[in-house]
């Protein structure tokens, strides 16, 4: 079981300086695991409250930093939930390097298709269509939607696609938004491109799309109209064939 992630918002006192504010650091702490960080901003010793870890008053400037807090606090949860619905597991180092920036090697699918659709865009024009270039960044646009309403994150690296992401994203469309087959198929079909391109530059070796079988539209049985039926009843035929030249 994931332990819950716990911030703590503190002054380092051993650098007070004339003016009597102090650097405000933060504290990470998961399980067992520590991180620290500089919350890059200097507050009056004498406004913070240690209990409650933030600055006490209404003053403008301590309803700003606290404002700020606020922001950092929620920016640290957030990463802390998006690395656990990836891994499963999470450090506070981790969570810490998400919060400043320090980017991730692994390669994630949203990212990647968003950079596909804009070199694609450069092309509109010279060997590409703008019809089409506008079909990819629909088909981006449903992905995003759904990787942040069922994962609660922005992005997923390739590593995690499986055959249940894609089913879970058929659903999605089919279900939830109720998607045409025929449209279903082609935005399925990008996310596919995706997959593809990513195996083929070694991102990925194994097919998450292995086993998915998607539902394809249903040709339409043309039916004669009642007046075309009659029309042809009443046509009058020959009484005898015509002859050939």
């Amino acid at each position: 079981m994931q332990t819950d992630l716990k911030l703590l918002f503190y002054l380092k006192k051993t650098e007070v300086k004339q003016d009597g504010t102090c650097p405000l650091m933060g504290r990470i702490t998961i399980g067992k695991t520590v991180a620290q960080f500089s919350a890059k901003l200097t507050v009056p010793l004498s406004l913070w409250d240690a209990r409650a870890g933030r600055l006490s008053g209404k003053s403008k400037q301590a309803v700003e930093i606290n404002q700020v807090l606020d922001r950092i606090s929620v920016s640290i949860h957030s990463h802390y939930r998006q690395i656990v619905s990836l891994k499963g597991k999470v450090t506070a180092t981790e969570v810490k390097n998400a919060f400043q920036g320090i980017a991730s090697t692994q390669e994630t699918l949203v990212k990647y298709f968003a950079h596909h659709n804009e070199e694609f865009s450069k092309r509109v024009g010279i060997n590409r269509e703008a019809s089409t270039a506008e079909q990819y960044n629909i088909s981006l646009n449903h992905l995003s939607r759904f990787i942040e309403k069922k994962y609660k994150v922005s992005d997923i690296p390739f590593s995690k696609l499986d055959l249940s992401f894609i089913e879970a994203f058929d659903f999605y469309l089919r279900v939830e938004l109720q998607r045409m087959p025929q449209t279903i198929l082609g935005i399925v079909r990008h996310v596919r491109k995706m997959i593809k391109l990513a195996i083929g530059e070694g991102i990925i070796t194994r097919d998450p799309f292995e086993g998915y079988t998607p539902e394809r539209p249903k040709a339409k049985q043309k039916y004669l109209m009642r007046e075309e039926l009659d029309r042809i009843m009443t046509t009058i035929r020959p009484s005898r064939p015509i002859p050939y030249p």
